[in-house]
This record gives structure tokens, sequence and C-alpha cells, in this order.
């Protein structure tokens, strides 16, 4: 991979002179004041971010999905970039997206109707979100290691939403999505992900997932992976798994091999008890798994037995305390989906269709590969910068951006670069304290009804 400023260079200029030489060729037609609007944009717009998602790939993902476009304002990537920049910024509306578009224009340009962001972002295919996710988690350092877990997703109150997503099991009114998610161990950046509704299990997403993962990828997941079906699958696809052991998993055969450290033969379900018969009939009927017993010790923290279940049966390559320090690493991604959460806009959406909801969420991954790559390429592993110091930073590097030359980009992007070096993430260690509530809590009922139904309902009364 190029340096950090040599590819920011040159996919900022493929980028600017491929918007240039466009309104060049349409100085005497009537798309004429459309392309210069899409001009200025481009100029002052996410910079640094143009770098590595340039003109020329986000427009090919678009044709290569079927989409056809107009000169305007929000052609492919500056809707694109506008989706960004909308998770860049913790509650940022559709219309401050608007608005912001505005200002990148000069006082004499004004936004025409047909150039909402909402509409253009409902045009845009969701293929060119998922090339951009695959494109930014290329450009972060390999993994060889990838975390696995999933998270619940809260969604706007509407019919589609309700239609495509569902309501969950327990006593929530919201609409909820399922999430999964494959981080990478050393960089954080999410490397794949799947999107379902709430009554769809984590374990039919993890086995849809798994044809995409590389062969030699090691999977590290909590204990609901931890199954037949799945170590199964991780061996067929050329993969290995470290999983927290299931307690009622029950061994055929078990041979030792050292202290906290043996070898199990399991023996496949039966197709009746199992909620996957399909997947169930094709698999062998018996199959090996390594189960070590540790104890993990911490500062701060209580002591806590491991048993884990791996498929990495070789001891004298893989020794228990390197399973441990693979399963121990398996708690970052928790980290990675709180920032997601809080910092890029996913701890309550706001579409209300299926298919914008699911390009929200695309978007927020890639703004949060995005900082991974920056963070990549400042040169520092992004598990030891702090992604909220490292976020800020871009976005007031942007701004400057937004009003400098041309010629002086590269002097701020280093400046960035320096910037992000200086991010370092805080040991932290966690004091004792006591196991006691601060404060008294409230005892409100929970509302079971539709605030309009409660309205209704009093001025009855």
């Amino acid at each position: 991979m190029k340096s950090g400023s040599t590819f920011f260079a040159d996919g900022l200029m493929s980028s600017q002179s491929t918007s240039k030489k466009r309104g060049s060729a349409l100085s005497y037609s009537i798309g004429c004041p459309r392309a210069r609007l899409e001009t200025y944009f481009l100029e002052g717009a996410l910079s640094f971010l143009q770098g590595f998602l340039c003109r020329s790939l986000v427009e090919a993902w678009a044709v290569a999905g079927g989409h056809r476009w107009r000169t305007c304002l929000f052609s492919p990537l500056p809707t694109l970039l506008a989706c960004l920049h909308k998770q860049l910024a913790p509650g940022t509306s559709c219309r401050d997206v608007e608005d912001w578009a505005a200002s990148l224009l000069p006082p004499s340009e004004t936004i025409n109707a047909g150039d909402d962001f909402c509409e253009a972002r409902k045009r845009l295919p969701e293929t060119v979100f998922l090339h951009a996710l695959a494109h930014t988690a290329k450009l972060c350092s390999p993994a060889s290691v990838w975390l696995v877990d999933g998270t619940a997703l809260t969604l706007p109150r509407s019919a589609a939403n309700l239609q495509a997503f569902g309501l969950p099991h327990t006593k929530a009114r919201m609409p909820n999505a399922r999430l999964l998610l494959f981080s990478g161990a050393a960089s954080g950046a999410i490397m794949q992900a799947d999107i379902t509704g709430c009554h769809e299990g984590e374990m039919r997403q993890f086995l849809r997932c798994l044809p995409n993962v590389p062969a030699g990828t090691t999977l590290v997941g909590d204990r609901q992976f931890c199954s037949y079906l799945a170590l199964c699958d991780v061996q067929r696809q050329g993969c290995h798994a470290v999983t927290r052991l299931n307690v009622l998993r029950k061994p055929v055969k078990v041979r030792p091999q050292g202290k906290g450290d043996e070898i199990q033969t399991w023996q496949k379900p039966r197709l009746k008890s199992s909620a996957f018969p399909e997947h169930i009939a094709r698999l062998p009927q018996f199959m090996e798994v390594r189960v070590v017993r540790c104890v993990l010790k911490r500062k701060g923290y209580r002591s806590v037995l491991l048993e884990l279940a791996t498929t990495l049966l070789d001891a004298e390559l893989w020794p228990v305390e390197k399973i441990l320090d693979l399963y121990e690493s398996r708690w970052r991604i928790e980290d990675d989906i709180r920032s997601l959460k809080l910092k890029h806009g996913l701890k309550m959406l706001t579409c209300k269709s299926e298919d914008t909801v699911r390009k929200e969420v695309w978007s927020a991954l890639i703004a949060y590969n995005a900082v991974k790559v920056l963070q990549t390429q400042s040169g520092q592993c992004p598990r030891d910068l702090s992604h909220e110091r490292s976020r800020e930073l871009i976005s007031e590097m942007n701004s400057q951006a937004v009003n400098a030359l041309t010629a002086t980009l590269p002097r701020i992007y280093q400046r960035l670069l320096k910037g992000l070096a200086k991010c370092r993430q805080r040991r932290q260690e966690r004091p004792p304290c006591p196991r006691a509530l601060a404060h008294d809590p409230k005892e409100y009922p929970l509302l079971r009804i539709t605030r309009q139904q409660w309205y209704a309902n009093y001025h009855a009364a």
C-alpha cells in the first residue's frame, strides 16, 4: 500500500481533476449549473476521505449496480460523502446534511429542487455501500483474527419497519433489527456485517456470512457460536474458531493431553432436535474439538475460570496461553459496538423504510472504517488510538480543509496524521469500588400503550 501522503494526493487529485474536467465538458450544456454545484461540493466535502473513496471507484460501483444518474449535486460520490458526514457527526439530521451541502457552495449558488439528499440516498444502490465497506476494510492492516458478535438496533416505529424487521419478543414497542459484525482484532475495522429482522437468530446470520470469510482466518466468538454446526462449518471453510464452551455440550469421548487441555469427540445432533436440519444432514457424524480450561486473572477484576472450545488442535503450535490471549481479545468488539452506537448514530436510527435503514447502517460502518483507515495511515496501530478523539480531530481538520487552497491540503493532511498519532488510548485500570447503588431507582410504571392512546383515555376520562 502507498504511503499516507502519496495515497491521499493521488486520490484527491484524480477526484478533483475528474470533477473539473466534467464541469468544463458541460460548460455549454443545459446541465452546467448542476455540474458546477457538484464541482464546488467535491472541492470541500471530506477531502481526506476522497483520498481513498475517489470518484472513479464510486461511479464504477454505481454503474455495476445498474444505477444511472443525471448531472446534479447529489451524484453517486457526493451522496456517499453526505451519508458519511451524517454518520461522522452524532445527532445530524437529513436537513442538517442539506444545510452542510449548501454551506460548501458559493453564496450565489443555491441547491435546486430535485437535489434532495433523502431522495438521492434512496436512488443510490445498496451495492455501492457494500463495495465501499469492503474497500475500506482492505485498506486497514490485514487481519488473520476476526472477532464476531451481534447486537440489536432500535428503529423508528413505522409500518415499513414493523413489517420488515418486526417487534422483539420483549414488551418493547419499537421495532428492532439484528446486526452481526465481524471485526478485525488488530485494527478494529468492520470486515463484514449482516442486517436482518429481530426474529432471525445470530446463528443463521453467521452461517450466511461464513462463505465470505477468507480461508485461514481465526474466528473468536462467545458461547452462542459453540455448536457442532458452527465449528464444523468453520473447519470446512478452512478457518478456525475459538469460543466459550457451551456447558450443555456432552462429549462422546475425551482424550487428555495436558493439564486443563483435552481433545473431545462430539457427535452430530439429531435432525429432529436441530433448528437447521438442512445444514446438519450434510455434516459428518463425529468431529474432534479441543477444550482448554484456564483461569483468567486481570488487575482490578475477579479471577474467572474459562472453558474454551477451539478447532486449533495442535497443542505445541497453540499452547493454552495463546488460546487464552485470543479469547481475551474478544472483548474489543464490545468496544467497537459501543463506538458505533454512541459516536456513529446506531443507538437510535432515524430511517423509516427497510432500504434506507440498511443504507444508514452501512453508512455508519463505512464512516467507522474511514476513521480506522486514517489511523492506519498515521503509522500507529488503530487499537492503540482513541476512536473518539480521532473522530473529533478528523471533523476539525475537515472543517479547516473546506476553505483551504488545494495546494495547502497535503500540509493539512500531514498535520492530521501527526495529530492522529498522538491520540493514544489511555491505559485503563479498574479501581476497586463498592457494589451498591448510588441513587434510589424511580418507581414509575412502564407505559404499555402509545402516548396517543394514553391521551385519548385521559381526555375521555
